[in-house]
């Protein structure tokens, strides 16, 4: 009688590390349109905190460690792999945000009271370094805004007459709030204030840079308009906003029948 043989153990799964990954393409340009396109994304204020390179090189795998810590270090780690979405000619600072590098001049965002502490502790651990890492963190919202941040700051001062759309203007304005940047911010305020809005895209606009004066004025408008707030508007405006526009339409058609 023939002996059964034994089928050979199946052999074992991939290990995570020998799985190859696609590979984002690195130092893309400052005038790479795919950096300058227009994105219709007014939202409120993109979270985040600011982390310097040296502290969380010292404090990742330490017991007790901010997993925020630890994520920042392991982003830090795997540079070679991280998108370079902003490479300028002698840059002598890299700003990760995210899984994003923004390679940079010290000068440009030294005006950042935040960015520019996070640099001087970076030059405390290296002092004799040509380049230094900082690092900050948030959702994918505070990518983009960095992005329209620089394209701001890249415009030549004598550039007076260039035109900043309503997302781009946004964007530095948010970043300008977190950062410290006082003065662009009230550049980015009046730059928006001369543009030509709706009233649904100046209430979007007053929320996501929480512009209380801008957002009354929305309402006014829409109390004061002949033509009858949509189903759409109604649903963006919200339950609250859009019984206090209609209380006050029918107050006023009240007023116009005395």
């Amino acid at each position: 009688m023939p002996c059964c043989v034994k089928p050979p153990p199946p052999p074992p799964p991939p290990s995570p590390l020998s799985t190859p990954r696609t590979k984002v393409a690195t130092n893309d340009t400052h005038n790479d349109p795919s950096i300058n396109g227009k994105r219709s994304r007014l939202a409120p204020g993109a979270t985040g905190t600011a982390n310097d390179q040296s502290s969380l090189n010292n404090n990742a795998g330490q017991p007790g460690a901010d997993p925020l810590d630890a994520r920042l270090s392991q982003l830090l780690a795997t540079l070679n792999e991280t998108p370079v979405l902003l490479d300028l000619n002698g840059a002598n600072i890299k700003l990760h945000v995210n899984s994003m590098v923004i390679k940079t001049h010290e000068h440009y965002i030294s005006k950042f009271t935040q960015l520019s502490g996070l640099i001087e502790k970076a030059r405390l651990v290296h002092p004799q370094g040509d380049t230094l890492t900082i690092a900050v963190t948030g959702d994918k919202e505070l990518e983009l805004d960095f992005l329209d941040t620089f394209d701001i700051l890249g415009t030549s001062p004598i550039d007076k007459n260039v035109n900043f759309d309503t997302d781009m203007l946004v964007s530095a304005a948010r970043i300008s709030t977190k950062y410290g940047y006082p003065a662009l911010h009230t550049f980015c305020i009046e730059r928006l204030e001369g543009l030509t809005l709706g009233s649904m895209e100046r209430l979007r606009v007053a929320r996501a840079l929480d512009l209380k004066s801008w957002e009354q004025r929305t309402y006014q408008e829409l109390s004061e308009r002949e033509t009858k707030v949509t189903k759409e508007e109604a649903l963006e405006l919200g339950i609250d906003a859009y019984w206090r526009i209609a209380n006050d339409r029918e107050t006023a058609g009240q007023w116009e029948q005395v």
